[in-house]
């Protein structure tokens, strides 16, 4: 798909965001805003805006929390069927400042700029619903990323060509947060979460621990089994465990002066690549700077290999809906009797 079905501008929102930050509610200037913003959808996300708002907004709050209600409910009955919802797969970087948010705040501050964009960016179904948009296999704190994934719900098309979308969300994102390409996925494929398998990473080593990283770093690939420690619970007391990762490293080698190596990501088993680059050099994982994930690798997606199990079954809803709109001249015939049944009235 390289464009999406209509225009998705979204003023009513960004005039709602510029009345919560010019302090507190104007009724006069509130109301049509409000209104707008029922008629857009917009009530869910205009209710997370004033998650911070201060207690003049309550009235307000309260008001858009039943309009909250009412969309969750509506959206949660069609959510696995709504033909116009578009799952967007999003490769992104992360750098400077932004290295230094956690997930939720990393994953809030796309979400914001997709919505800046004037994209129809999807709520979720939680009972508190958030922006429907995930992080893959999230990065360490302070760690830069050059091949992120995230996946965001769009409720209906973008109206924008898909190659202009990262320059569209790039205009509103915060420094350090740079989208790469963007890619619509089928609904019902897995989440970019559940897909990612490895990751690669590139270590530039300092001078003073070439040599001593060089020797490790060759004994540990060439051994069958490495242990490092570990906090955690044993037969559930807390404390210290030993673990073994030699396994789990995929791939390790230098090259022009920075170790490149591939970890592999499963359930329970995705080290810490500063604590496994220190386990394997004997030094605190703090001494372990100037690392970046270059790269995270995708399995191939089961629930697309075998898509007749997972899509929706449109058909049937769709011949329901045909005879429940079509009034009485729709005319079945039983195949076991020659005599045709007739909805909705007498036939003819």
């Amino acid at each position: 798909m390289d464009e999406a079905s209509r225009d998705s501008a979204l003023p009513p929102l960004k005039a709602f965001q510029s009345l919560v930050s010019a302090g507190p509610p104007e009724p006069r200037g509130l109301g049509p805003v409000l209104q707008a913003l029922e008629m857009e959808g917009q009530v869910e996300h205009a209710l997370a805006l004033l998650r911070q708002a201060g207690p003049a907004w309550e009235p307000v709050r309260a008001k858009l929390r039943a309009a909250a209600a009412t969309s969750r409910a509506r959206r949660m009955n069609r959510w696995q069927t709504d033909p116009n919802r578009r799952t967007l797969r999003i490769r992104f970087a992360v750098s400077g400042t932004a290295c230094g948010q956690h997930p939720p705040a990393l994953a809030a501050q796309l979400a914001r700029a997709i919505l800046d964009a004037g994209l129809p960016l999807a709520m979720g179904l939680e009972k508190v619903p958030r922006p429907a948009l995930h992080l893959a296999h999230p990065l360490p704190l302070g760690v830069p990323g050059r091949g992120e994934w995230a996946d965001a719900v769009l409720a209906r098309g973008a109206g924008t060509p898909l190659a202009e979308l990262p320059g569209c969300i790039n205009a509103h994102a915060p420094e350090g947060l740079e989208v790469l390409g963007c890619e619509i996925v089928p609904n019902h494929a897995s989440p970019v979460s559940d897909l990612c398998r490895a990751a690669t990473w590139r270590w530039r080593c300092p001078g003073e621990l070439a040599d001593r990283a060089a020797v490790a770093t060759a004994e540990f690939m060439a051994s069958e089994r490495f242990e490092m420690e570990k906090s955690g619970k044993t037969g559930g007391q807390k404390g210290v465990k030993r673990v073994e990762i030699r396994s789990l490293v995929e791939a390790m080698a230098w090259r022009d002066g920075a170790l490149e190596f591939t970890t592999r990501i499963a359930a329970g088993q995705a080290p810490n690549p500063q604590k496994l680059l220190g386990a394997i050099l004997g030094v605190d994982p703090a001494a372990i700077t100037h690392l970046e994930r270059t790269r995270l690798d995708l399995a191939e997606d089961p629930r697309l290999l075998d898509a007749d199990r997972y899509e929706p079954k449109l058909h049937n809803m769709f011949e329901d809906a045909v005879l429940l709109d079509a009034g009485s001249h729709i005319r079945i015939v039983d195949g076991d009797d020659d005599e045709p049944i007739v909805l909705g009235g007498a036939g003819r």
